[in-house]
């Protein structure tokens, strides 16, 4: 398995509880739409929001010149091309 399964996973998990947890306090129905609604955006957006923690992360750790570098090699113009 891959590592971005249980990131997906986490995400939905975690969206799902935060939305029925929020929703319930004003019904049933808006409790379920709540965990379907946290299951699907927290697995859309769970990996965006644990790469920029770790780039956060990074930043930190080693600085920003290290970090934008990084950002400008995935970004940035190929050699050779």
């Amino acid at each position: 398995m891959n590592l971005i399964e249980p990131i997906i996973l986490g995400g939905a998990v975690l969206g799902g509880v935060v939305g029925a947890t929020l929703g319930f306090s004003a019904g049933v129905l808006w409790g379920l739409g709540g965990l379907l609604a946290g299951i699907v955006v927290g697995a859309v957006v769970g990996p965006f929001v644990l790469l920029l923690l770790g780039l956060v992360f990074i930043t930190l750790r080693y600085g920003p010149r290290h970090s934008w570098g990084l950002v400008r090699e995935l970004f940035g113009p190929r050699p050779g091309n």
